[in-house]
C-alpha cells in the first residue's frame, strides 16, 4: 500500500513538472480562441440581452411582433460587471425605443432595418451606461410572430 502511495506521488510530481516545463519539446502556448470558431485572436467581451419583443405597426395597425436577440459588444472586459447591473435599465430603454418607432424598413414593413436598429440601440446604450462601452450590437435569430 505505501508501495503504489509513492508511485502515485512521484508520478503526481513528474506530471507537474512536465506541465510546468510547457511539454519539454519546444510546444509554444497556442493563441487563445474564441469558444466554437476557427478565428484566432483575442477574445471580444459580450454581454447576451433578454429576447427583445418589438411591435411591428404599419399603417397604425400591429401587424406583428418580431423576437430579437440582441448582443452587445463591449469596449473591454473591465465593464462586464457594471454592464451586468445595468441590464434591467438597458432591457427597459431598448423596449422603450422600438415601441416609439418602427424597426422595419420605411418601404418594406415586412424587413427589420437591421442597420438602423443597430444604431438606435448603440445610441440608448451610450444614452443609458456611458458613452463607449457598448462599441456594436449583433441581432440575432430575429423571428416574426403573427397576431
Amino acid at each position: 500500500m505505501r508501495f503504489a502511495a509513492a508511485l502515485l506521488v512521484l508520478l503526481c510530481v513528474f506530471a507537474g513538472a512536465a506541465a510546468a516545463s510547457g511539454g519539454g519539446h519546444g510546444a509554444k502556448k497556442e493563441p487563445e480562441r474564441e469558444k466554437g470558431s476557427g478565428f484566432m485572436g483575442p477574445r471580444v467581451p459580450t454581454l447576451s440581452m433578454p429576447v427583445l419583443v418589438a411591435p411591428v405597426v404599419v399603417n397604425g395597425e400591429l401587424h406583428h411582433y418580431v423576437f430579437l436577440s440582441v448582443t452587445l459588444e463591449l469596449s473591454g472586459d473591465e465593464h462586464k460587471d457594471m454592464m451586468l447591473e445595468k441590464i434591467p435599465y438597458l432591457q427597459d430603454a431598448f423596449l422603450r425605443d422600438v415601441h416609439r418607432a418602427t424597426i422595419t424598413r420605411e418601404a418594406e414593413p415586412t424587413l427589420v432595418d437591421e442597420d438602423g436598429l443597430k444604431a438606435r440601440l448603440i445610441k440608448v446604450s451610450d444614452a443609458t451606461v456611458g458613452p463607449g462601452i457598448v462599441k456594436a450590437v449583433q441581432l440575432l435569430n430575429a423571428e416574426r410572430a403573427g397576431r
